[in-house]
């Protein structure tokens, strides 16, 4: 437990790669859909994630959250945040 508590485990990616771009770059970042493909009983998503007008990476999911959660871990390794 307090390894989960010191490292903030507990947290999703979202919300851990938005604390780290307010703290190191002053932004929020924003995520917006990029793709849906598939018939409506199965879609998938690819969202990117952005700091201002920069795409950082994106993600893909079964739904935009999904999605949402992929491109920000991918974010958080890509900008070596964890």
């Amino acid at each position: 437990l307090p390894e989960i508590i010191e490292k903030k485990l507990y947290k999703d990616p979202k919300s851990l790669f938005q604390e780290r771009a307010q703290e190191i770059v002053m932004q929020t970042p924003t995520y917006q859909v990029l793709e849906e493909t598939g018939p409506d009983h199965m879609k998938k998503f690819k969202v990117g994630v952005f700091i201002g007008e920069e795409i950082i990476t994106d993600g893909e999911g079964s739904s935009k959250h999904e999605a949402e959660l992929n491109a920000a871990q991918k974010a958080l390794e890509l900008k070596n945040w964890q």
